[in-house]
């Protein structure tokens, strides 16, 4: 009898391997086209990365700008999360500049410039991003000079360096709550203020254990740990940013998944931190200084201030995540808008209308990106072409 169980055991058992090492050769298979969270867990063990396909970064490190586009780029693949995904091309806007723009070749005098950061560049195909819907819409000639990854320091520099010779009457300004603490960060790079928001070095949450080692070597264990938590534990701390740990459908047939609530926006937009009001002082001085330079040959800046998507949708993110964390995302909106104020500059917050589409159960935004989609982008286009009257 007991040999009678053994076997029994002993089949069981080599079913079981059997039906696991099946499984996990085919998610290694699958894995590039596997949907949603289970396809970035088993991305991540089989690739060491969320996407589909390997691309490198449009934009690098730069010591006056923090990141700046690479020039000379044709159609290259981008990612914005493991489900966004657009096409870069970008020129130098005269040999030697040494930073790529998103633009057409400038042989006109524009009728406005646009500096700003992501945002502004659009994590969407060219033709959906709202400047050039903008300039189709109106016939007005733009010239978009903005860089992801880039604060207000930058956007004053590169409005010096290469719209000032364009002297263009127009600066569309875009702004986004980060761009306080990216001037921090930059600032931080270049020594120039001290690194108050560094902490002292703290064990891994994830211990060297069995559990971490299959969450990075299985692609079984991690999809099946995945399928319970909803988001893959294994991801790098580089790719930490990326990582939206809420979600709630929406729409009028919950047809829309938004995934929020991301640790760095909550930290890099809080203006109760040392570091953002750091960033806010030296964000005042680099807008006084754009003041004064556009003012020198006769231009007006106009400030496009972009709201998050916790914000617009707050009627589904804050009974999730709380008001405060919604209120703490909202400071650094707030805190421009008194910038505005207090250096009288021309300022546009499309939070309103935002939010009333987003009640109507519209999708102005990725679903797991910070960024508007090609939806959002043709709503803020409309909306800035009532605003500036064009």
């Amino acid at each position: 009898m007991g040999k009678k169980i053994g076997r029994v055991l002993l089949i069981v058992i080599i079913n079981v391997v059997v039906i696991v090492a099946l499984l996990e050769i085919g998610l290694r298979l699958l894995a590039p086209n596997l949907p949603g969270q289970i396809g970035v867990a088993a991305r991540y063990v089989t690739t060491g990365q969320p996407y589909s396909e390997s691309w490198t970064p449009a934009w690098q490190r730069s010591s006056d700008h923090f990141y700046a586009l690479r020039p000379g780029l044709e159609d290259d693949l981008q990612y914005g999360s493991a489900t966004v995904s657009f096409h870069v091309s970008t020129i130098e806007l005269w040999e030697g500049g040494g930073i790529g723009f998103r633009t057409d070749p400038v042989d006109f005098a524009p009728d406005a410039v646009v500096v700003g950061d992501s945002f502004g560049f659009c994590f969407t195909e060219r033709v959906d991003c709202w400047v050039d819907q903008l300039s189709a819409a109106t016939g007005k000639r733009l010239v978009n000079l903005s860089q992801p990854v880039t604060g207000t320091t930058s956007h004053e520099r590169i409005l010096r360096d290469f719209g000032a010779p364009l002297e263009p009457p127009l600066v569309l300004w875009q702004f986004f709550g980060n761009d306080f603490n990216d001037d921090y960060g930059l600032a931080v790079s270049r020594d120039e203020v001290a690194d108050v928001a560094a902490e002292a070095e703290t064990e891994a949450a994830n211990d060297s254990g069995l559990g971490d080692w299959l969450r990075h070597n299985s692609a079984t264990y991690a999809v099946i740990e995945t399928l319970f938590t909803g988001l893959y534990l294994g991801t790098p701390e580089s790719e930490a940013l990326y990582i939206k740990p809420l979600s709630v459908t929406y729409g009028s047939n919950n047809e829309y998944l938004l995934q929020f609530g991301g640790a760095y926006e909550q930290s890099a937009l809080d203006m109760s931190l040392e570091q953002n009001q750091i960033g806010l002082g030296l964000s005042r001085q680099a807008f006084e200084d754009a003041q004064a330079l556009v003012a020198g040959w006769g231009g007006e800046i106009a400030v496009i201030i972009m709201p998050t998507r916790e914000e617009v949708y707050a009627h589904l993110t804050a009974p999730i995540m709380g008001q405060d964390a919604v209120d703490r995302l909202a400071s650094a909106r707030i805190a421009m808008h008194d910038l505005c104020d207090a250096l009288s500059l021309r300022c546009y917050d499309p939070i309103e209308p935002f939010t009333e589409r987003a009640l109507q159960g519209e999708a102005l935004y990725h679903s797991d990106d910070m960024h508007l989609n090609a939806h959002g982008n043709a709503v803020l286009a409309d909306l800035l072409q009532d605003w500036l009257d064009w």
